[in-house]
């Protein structure tokens, strides 16, 4: 059923690459530096790096997988083999001196399959970041959030890429996990419209139909940020319509008047199949946390140099992601199989990610975000209160410089 599923995948996803998509390829690399486990099963349709609000954290994860990393659990990992590498430009390479009996090995989760929109851990791993800090890093991708987080907060994994509404819920059910390196500065959900639509500014959407994934996730969190920040409520709208996660059938014939989307990527798939959009970006009006490094209470007592080292290597990764992009796409096209070496549009997507990434010192969080992000699970009623919220995040592990 496992190698079904896997098949079923790559072949939605090679459909859906032929319109433009944002998706992750399917498939993984194993290098010298690094090891990509390959995590099988899922929906065929996928969306970005980040997540969204989960359930309680289990001990246990659960069954049905979910084509974003979201509210509901999903698919567990899986032990399925690595496979080597696709073929890509010769790259320079930099080793660190540290050598493999002096290596820390660190398991880092990451959300969903392996996606050029990883790239900084990728560049990370192959210019030998990590090895000069004393790590020798595995990734393994999962669908299964809550499973990442709950094995972080009991010290079976010792870091993930999670998001900052996920680490807010988890420690108000007393999960002692923390967040370390913002690597998402921006919130990468937004509301797309129609260019020739009259809806301009979020208040606009007041008797719209708006469609989302579902009522859960990272898109229905960012709708309920963004409904605050325009001071309305998800009843002054006409509808919030559950669309699914294939957006396009459905917004390009018009049954709704927005959609909730990942602006780095789904912009691109409508425009190419049907009409022209533009995008309300939900950070333009709520702050909201996002995807960053995560680890636990206990690492950081007992191991503080490691957790150090973890945001030096990965925002060394970032920065030189940010500063060239044509490289980190080439070095994306170790881990993430089927990246063509020219795809204009995964390009973009790089391109489009990279924006979000962008900071004036890079990893670092504000408490304004952080409160933000807490007010709005409140006003979900999925936490009682923002006490405590402070204790979430810290900056204290972040370089000077990335140089």
């Amino acid at each position: 059923m496992r190698k079904l599923l896997a098949v079923l995948l790559a072949l939605s996803l090679v459909l859906s690459a032929c319109v433009v998509t944002g998706e992750p390829q399917v498939g993984v690399a194993k290098k010298e530096q690094g090891e990509v486990k390959k995590e099988g099963g899922g929906s065929s349709v996928g969306k970005e790096a980040h997540s969204a609000p989960t359930a309680e954290p289990t001990t246990e994860p659960t069954a049905e997988p979910t084509a974003e990393a979201t509210t509901e659990p999903t698919a567990e990992p899986t032990a399925e083999p690595t496979i080597e590498p696709t073929r890509g430009a010769t790259l320079p390479r930099r080793d660190g001196s540290t050598s493999n009996s002096e290596l820390t090995p660190i398991t880092l989760f990451l959300g969903y399959i392996p996606n050029v929109q990883f790239a900084p851990v990728y560049v990370a791993i192959d210019q030998g970041f990590f090895r000069e800090n004393g790590i020798e890093l595995t990734i393994e991708h999962g669908f299964d959030e809550t499973d990442g987080l709950t094995r972080i907060a009991t010290n079976n994994l010792q870091f993930g890429m999670i998001s900052g509404e996920q680490v807010l819920l988890a420690r108000a059910r007393g999960a002692p996990v923390k967040y370390f390196f913002r690597w998402y500065q921006r919130f990468p959900v937004g509301v797309m419209v129609p260019k020739d639509s009259p809806i301009r500014k979020p208040q606009d959407l007041k008797g719209k139909i708006v469609g989302v994934p579902g009522k859960f996730g990272a898109s229905y969190f960012g709708l309920k940020a963004l409904l605050n920040a325009a001071k309305l409520e998800e009843g002054d709208l006409r509808e919030v319509r559950a669309i699914g996660y294939d957006t396009a059938p459905i917004f390009c014939e018009r049954q709704v008047d927005a959609s909730v989307i990942y602006i780095a990527n789904e912009p691109l798939q409508i425009a190419a199949r049907c009409f022209e959009v533009d995008v309300i970006a939900i950070s333009d009006y709520a702050d909201l946390v996002s995807n960053g490094l995560v680890t636990n209470e206990k690492t950081i007592a007992e191991r503080p140099e490691l957790v150090r080292g973890m945001a030096e290597a990965y925002g060394r990764g970032l920065a030189l992601t940010i500063a060239n992009p044509d490289l980190a796409y080439q070095i994306s096209r170790k881990f993430v199989e089927n990246l063509a070496e020219d795809d204009p549009i995964q390009k973009q997507v790089l391109l489009r990610s990279i924006e979000l990434w962008k900071a004036e010192r890079l990893g670092e969080s504000t408490d304004e975000s952080w409160r933000l992000t807490a007010e709005t699970l409140v006003s979900m009623g999925l936490i009682d209160s923002i006490e405590g919220y402070q204790d979430a995040y810290t900056n204290e592990f972040l370089p000077e410089s990335y140089e």
